[in-house]
């Protein structure tokens, strides 16, 4: 009995709240946003250090796609700006590998 009258409640709270009071979208882009540029940060910083060792056409693809990711982050794409990260992190590897550095991703990448 009490475990129904508690589960009608929240039903009713949940109800009466509606699909406005579910969420404030402001907030919840905050939080995209936020997310977006925390996938972002370990991307710079292996670009950080793996852009000396790049050619004058990576620090060119480099620059573009980061500021679309960065774009993407602030506009609200945060999957964009996610899978540019991604794809920076990767360059920045290849980059690290080619230069035989031991950068943040290659460091990062388990012992085999």
């Amino acid at each position: 009995m009490r475990r129904s009258l508690i589960l009608a409640a929240v039903s009713a709270a949940l109800a009466a709240a509606g699909p406005a009071g579910a969420c404030d979208p402001e907030a919840v882009n905050e939080q995209l946003t936020a997310v977006c540029d925390a996938a972002l940060q370990p991307a710079e910083a292996a670009l950080e250090a793996a852009l000396p060792h790049a050619t004058v056409a990576e620090r060119a693809l480099v620059a573009h796609h980061l500021a679309a990711a960065r774009e993407a982050c602030a506009t609200g794409d945060p999957q964009a700006g996610a899978r540019t990260a991604t794809q920076l992190a990767r360059l920045a590897g290849r980059i690290e590998g080619r230069a035989g550095l031991d950068g943040p991703v290659l460091a990062a990448a388990p012992a085999r």
